[in-house]
């Protein structure tokens, strides 16, 4: 049977960008059960969202003054049937990430690793709240949309183990070349006494020395982006540490007295932040910029999609921070440190992660790298007897 999306025998081959032909059908599967678990779901957040606010109003269906405009501007409210902002933006990356993996895009791979671990994360979430408390779970199925959650979570994380096992088979471009068969052993020097000296592109002084493996090298679009995510993950780590250190913590679902060990607690039990994961999403966006920004660092190509999508999500939550501001004035928070740091933080991390999606947009994704002549031709393939 021919591959979907290969067009035929030899169809795709030599594309750069896009995975081999053999890596295709695994890829472009899992990148439809991605698109028909976030259509799925956008529908009903939707629907459940809109009968919670046309329904009679109860302390788990409906706030005053809802509306959809919470999906840009944080004065709003969204119902918990809505679930959060963070979950709706990563919903639209599902779709987009989807898309890429029908096309056989390679930069596909990083985006849907992302996404299997949040999936994974929350079901497991979910899973802790069952085990530590039966209260949530006769609480979260009386809820009419508590079951489907559920569901939805459960799908997730057998959705995200399918998606790596199917991102750890797709590691090859389509026009990938076999490896080179390895050298002879040649004697260190010519067995010849009048043997003629050594070309002057011969860069280790003898033609009759092997020459060395070509390893992976980290590209300057890589490095600079691996920088600005470190930079932003640290500015994330001072304020989860400020969050942290205060006598009360505010989150959703939180009590009056919550502390820095009920917010960690909320973000890995759901019982404790019934139900949306608005601690879990913070403790996310702390750690995920710096472990791609570290995968980014030691070269690894996955790591791109991964750190487009982390980044244009990132660019999301923060211009939806500044509506309040560009709408009421400046002024309110120049009165405190805390204030002045909250607003000045979207400034500075809104260019670093532009600065991702620029240099890796405009980095292909699988360059093949220069062997260890350069652009040199190698002594080996040359005919020096002519």
């Amino acid at each position: 049977m021919a591959v979907w999306g290969q067009g035929g025998a030899g169809a795709g081959q030599g594309i750069p960008g896009r995975v081999a032909p053999r890596d295709a059908p695994a890829l472009q599967w899992t990148g439809a059960a991605v698109l028909l678990y976030a259509l799925v779901a956008t529908v009903w957040i939707g629907y459940e969202a809109k009968e919670a606010t046309d329904g009679p109003s109860t302390s788990y269906t409906r706030y005053s003054g809802y509306s959809f405009k919470a999906l840009y501007d944080p004065r709003e409210s969204l119902t918990l049937v809505a679930q959060t902002h963070h979950d709706w933006a990563f919903l639209a990356a599902a779709l987009v990430v989807g898309a890429l993996a029908l096309g056989r895009r390679r930069v596909a791979r990083g985006g849907l690793a992302l996404l299997a671990a949040l999936l994974i994360c929350l079901g497991l979430r979910e899973v802790i709240g069952l085990m530590a408390s039966d209260e949530y779970g006769d609480l979260i199925t009386e809820i009419g949309y508590g079951k489907a959650l559920l569901t939805f979570r459960f799908t997730g994380i057998a959705l995200g183990c399918a998606i790596w096992a199917a991102v750890a088979r797709t590691r090859g471009p389509a026009h990938a070349t076999p490896p080179p068969m390895a050298a002879p052993a040649y004697p260190p020097r010519s067995p010849y006494a009048d043997a003629p000296p050594p070309p002057a592109y011969a860069p280790y002084g003898d033609l009759y020395t092997p020459p060395p493996v070509a390893g992976r090298r980290a590209r300057p679009a890589f490095v600079v982006s691996s920088v600005a995510l470190l930079l932003s993950g640290a500015i994330e780590v001072g304020w989860l540490i400020y969050t942290l250190t205060r006598d009360h913590i505010y989150f959703i679902g939180s009590g009056q007295d919550s502390d820095g060990g009920d917010f960690l607690r909320a973000a890995v039990d759901a019982s404790r932040g019934i139900p949306l994961p608005q601690a879990f999403y913070a403790l996310f966006l702390v750690a995920a910029p710096l472990l791609i920004g570290a995968l980014l660092l030691a070269g690894r190509p996955a790591a791109r999609g991964a750190a487009l999508a982390l980044a244009l999500a990132s660019i999301y939550f923060d211009v939806r921070t500044l509506v309040p501001a560009f709408d009421d004035g400046f002024d309110m928070y120049w009165d405190s440190t805390v204030g002045t740091l909250s607003i000045l933080t979207p400034f500075a991390t809104i260019p670093l992660q532009l600065v991702v999606v620029i240099a890796l947009l405009m980095t292909p994704e699988d360059r093949p790298l220069p062997g260890a002549y350069g652009d040199q031709p190698s002594p080996w393939g040359s005919n020096r007897h002519r």
